[in-house]
């Protein structure tokens, strides 16, 4: 009767809720699993919102729950040109939603077209100040929200949060994946030198991000367009081959495709993006990089702390953005009185979840996650 009575207590618990969200999302099978990821789950509808930022018109999707339990949850996607149909994207907000926070996905159009600018940090700081006044989002009785970003926004979403229009209307910021500092990760894309000294061979993923951003310093004008457009349908089937490998062959020999017909600086560049040569296309991007990047509003460590705590999560040995950065941002953020919490772990794949989790290790993610102030 115990047992029994101590199991529905912690089905009905914020760690029950989070035990139950984590285990749809890691995908824990079994009749055990199946039980607890249905716990204090409910029902979702989407609505799509519009507002006017500093950089123009701006669209926002709200899965919103029909038993709220949470404060709203801006939550913002890593670099992909899907943007807010990003199917990855798609399940962690229904999943998240379906456990009783709202949740609301922001345009990022450049995120869309693989750019990082300070333009990001704005659009951010928007989106979170519109969905603070919008009727259509269920409010926090404290009316803060909280910032959840993935890849490169999620140390975008800390510089927001420091910003002086958010500092004392964010409850919480969740990094997955995130930055401290954004040259020294390029640095590392770029050479395989951690900012910490160590060495990790980088993902091609990453130096072929960069080379999108630098390609207006690396090859004439009139040839940045067309490099550019190459570089994207090179992204766009990695994409595709994360699911239809018969798919993405054609999709990486259209971007074979279009590398012949590029003009010859184009060519060599685009060259080494199709043949994989992650070490000759750092060295080839590494002299232009000290003129990118360098604005304090693409770095946390750069910028005013946020000072609502801050949740870090990475994956270990991560070839996109190094896990280094994880403890660089604890570093500088408790320098600055933020309170944090970080968690490097090898349950992750740079931002999405890499397999199911040991018993241990998914209490240690729920004490975690129940603990923020949802």
């Amino acid at each position: 009767v115990l047992l029994l009575a101590g199991w529905i207590g912690l089905s009905q618990s914020r760690y029950g809720r989070a035990m139950s969200l984590l285990v749809r999302m890691g995908k824990v099978g079994g009749p055990v699993g199946r039980h607890v990821g249905t716990w204090q789950t409910t029902t979702i509808e989407r609505v799509m919102l519009s507002f006017t930022g500093r950089h123009g018109a701006r669209v926002a999707r709200l899965y919103r729950p029909h038993q709220v339990r949470t404060r709203p949850v801006l939550l913002s996607g890593g670099v992909h040109a899907l943007g807010i149909e990003e199917p990855r994207l798609i399940a962690f907000a229904e999943a998240l939603a379906s456990s009783g926070t709202p949740v609301i996905t922001p345009s990022l159009p450049d995120l869309k077209a693989y750019l990082v600018t300070p333009r990001l940090t704005d659009d951010i700081e928007d989106a979170a100040q519109a969905i603070l006044d919008e009727p259509q989002v269920p409010q926090h009785r404290d009316g803060r929200v909280g910032l959840l970003g993935i890849s490169f926004a999620g140390g975008l979403s800390i510089i927001a949060a420091g910003r002086p229009s958010l500092r004392d209307r964010v409850g919480f910021v969740f990094s997955v994946g995130g930055h401290a500092d954004l040259p020294g990760v390029m640095r590392y894309v770029c050479t395989g030198v951690q900012p910490d000294g160590r060495r990790h061979r980088p993902h091609d993923y990453g130096s072929v991000i960069l080379l999108a951003n630098l390609a207006q310093d690396v090859v004439p004008p009139d040839q940045v367009a067309s490099l550019r457009a190459a570089v994207y349908q090179f992204l766009h089937a990695s994409h595709v081959d994360m699911f239809d490998k018969p798919q993405a062959a054609i999709e990486f020999q259209k971007a074979h495709d279009l590398e012949t017909a590029l003009p010859p600086e184009a060519r060599t560049f685009m060259h080494l993006v199709n043949t994989r040569d992650v070490v000759a296309l750092g060295a080839g991007l590494l002299p232009s990089l000290e003129r990118w990047g360098q604005e304090a509003d693409l770095s946390p460590v750069r910028s005013p702390a946020p000072r609502a705590p801050v949740f870090v999560m990475h994956a270990q040995d991560d070839d996109v953005i190094p896990d280094s950065e994880a403890a660089a941002l604890a570093e500088y953020l408790r320098s600055q009185g933020t309170p944090v919490r970080v968690f490097v772990t090898s349950l992750m794949s740079h931002a999405e979840v890499a397999r199911a989790p040991t018993p241990g290790e998914l209490v240690t993610m729920v004490r975690a996650w129940a603990e923020l102030p949802w």
